[in-house]
């Protein structure tokens, strides 16, 4: 049994409001891999694109002190930069991946420079001011970072726009223009920028066994980069992932290069050097599909938040990325954009529920 491929779309279809209802019930009905591809970008995305997925290399081989004087425990460590800190289904900690999270408050103009409002002080993850290496560390990364991520928010926007058409034809009651305001206007929206270090050998899966028989174990042996989850917010945006052979291409920055130029871009390989390895989606059938993102397009994945909005109708769709199972010293970097409620967002119509509450239970999950 197959589910089916992800559904493909332009910009331009978005933005003249032409995609159809069959479409998005195609791309985040029940039957879907909850995932949509958009297409035809605007020219900058793909320069944007490879100089900040190479960035996350350099970013995560930066000394110790520097990455250490980025983090911070006030905000869970879901500000500034994390690693070894995310506990695993095992119940040990992950060090398979480092993670650069921004607070994107700075899409309306200006970042926030504290809590917005004491009453939400538990929630500090979304509330706290971001962190930025040093410029003479990783120069021009803030701002490839913010333009990136302004880029993914703006065609979220769209996505948004097209969910709100389908939803007020088919939810009694539903607000008009509701989710894109959210998306617009949240200042909660957090991005995660991914490194996804080499597994170690004895992280490989066993090669003599099959991905299909792999597959049909379940996912336990599969997951080692990402475990099985569910994103929490609205959309979540996705760059396709690049992987980058940090022995032939070392990710230091040359100490004769001048402190306030951009470094140079990394090259990536053409693919994954372990072909099943990537993000793999579980379908509403319980079916295991790759999904391959391609490089000039960004993909919108649907998550809690949007199947709360929608009653159901849109549903948040369980995904994990599978690590590789080839030797070497080949890493993975990708972005993803968390579209997310501002805390006050009523997400429950029928029971009153705001994102804040959502989230006090999310956490309550996890503990």
């Amino acid at each position: 049994m197959h589910s089916p491929g992800p559904v493909i779309v332009s910009l331009e279809e978005l933005r003249a409001s032409l995609v159809s209802f069959d479409k998005l019930d195609e791309a985040f009905g029940p039957s879907s891999l909850g995932i949509l591809i958009v297409q035809d970008l605007p020219s900058q995305y793909s320069e944007l694109r490879c100089r900040l997925l190479s960035y996350a290399s350099y970013l995560a081989n930066l000394p110790s002190h520097v990455l250490e004087s980025l983090s911070l425990p006030e905000a869970k460590y879901l500000t500034g930069w994390s690693h070894g800190k995310e506990a695993l289904k095992s119940g040990s900690y992950d060090t398979q991946k480092g993670s650069f999270y921004v607070n994107c408050d700075f899409y309306h103009g200006a970042e926030r420079s504290r809590p917005a409002n004491d009453a939400y002080s538990e929630y500090p993850e979304l509330t706290a001011s971001n962190v930025w290496p040093p410029e003479d560390s990783l120069p021009g990364f803030r701002q490839c970072f913010e333009e990136l991520c302004s880029l993914v928010i703006d065609t979220a926007v769209l996505v948004a726009r097209a969910c709100d058409r389908y939803a007020i034809s088919k939810i009694q009651g539903y607000e008009p223009g509701y989710l894109e305001r959210v998306v617009r206007t949240s200042a909660t929206t957090k991005a995660r920028l991914l490194h996804y270090y080499p597994p170690p050998a004895n992280a490989y899966v066993d090669l003599s066994i099959t991905n299909d028989e792999r597959l049909d174990q379940g996912e336990q042996d599969l997951d080692m980069w990402c475990t099985t989850h569910i994103d929490h917010g609205c959309l979540t945006g996705l760059t396709s992932a690049v992987y980058i052979d940090e022995s032939a291409h070392p990710p230091t920055l040359a100490s004769s290069q001048d402190s306030s130029s951009p470094p140079a871009p990394l090259p990536f390989l053409s693919g994954a050097p372990d072909p099943d390895s990537g993000l793999y989606i579980r379908s509403r059938t319980g079916v295991i599909t790759k999904v391959k993102i391609p490089s000039d397009c960004l993909a919108f994945q649907t998550g809690e938040t949007l199947q709360l909005i929608t009653g159901g109708k849109f549903q948040a769709v369980p995904h994990f990325v599978r690590g590789s199972a080839d030797g070497g010293q080949v890493a993975r970097n990708t972005l993803a954009v968390f579209t997310q409620p501002g805390l006050e967002e009523v997400v429950d119509h029928e029971t009153g529920k705001t994102y804040a509450q959502f989230c006090r239970e999310v956490a309550e999950r996890f503990t």
